[in-house]
């Protein structure tokens, strides 16, 4: 068995904790059985008064080496939405210079996805919602 480090993130801070596995995957499950458990409160988190769920894990080897990671769902959005907003602009200008063209799988056609898309652009650019 090895001792791994675990980092538990939430969107305030950060805790840690030491895990002894067999590998860094049997590490990775046991903390995000600690992060999902009672065990969560067992946490030392830093700095401020109130955590919000954990939503990101990482796993360290005795050397200190990152050897597994976990994001939440939330957080990989939130670390891909610049890119996200560029292909979503991108494929609004591409949609808009194509010739109206019906889109069977969603009953609606380009023009009707492209106002969809430019809704959701308006919302991540701080407009209407």
């Amino acid at each position: 068995m090895t001792n791994y480090t675990v980092h538990f993130y939430t969107e305030a801070d950060w805790a840690n904790s030491l895990i002894e596995a067999h590998s860094p995957e049997n590490a990775l499950e046991a903390a995000k059985r600690i992060a999902d458990g009672d065990g969560f409160w067992e946490l030392d988190f830093q700095a401020y008064d109130n955590t919000a769920s954990v939503e990101r894990i990482e796993i360290f080897d005795e050397a200190g080496h990152p050897v597994a990671e976990w994001k939440k769902r939330q957080l990989r959005l939130r670390l891909a939405a610049s890119e996200l907003l560029d292909a979503l602009e991108k494929a609004v200008e591409a949609l808009n210079t194509a010739p109206r063209f019906k889109v069977p799988g969603l009953d609606t056609d380009s023009y009707a996805v492209a106002a969809i898309c430019d809704e959701a652009i308006a919302l991540a650019k701080g407009g209407a919602q």
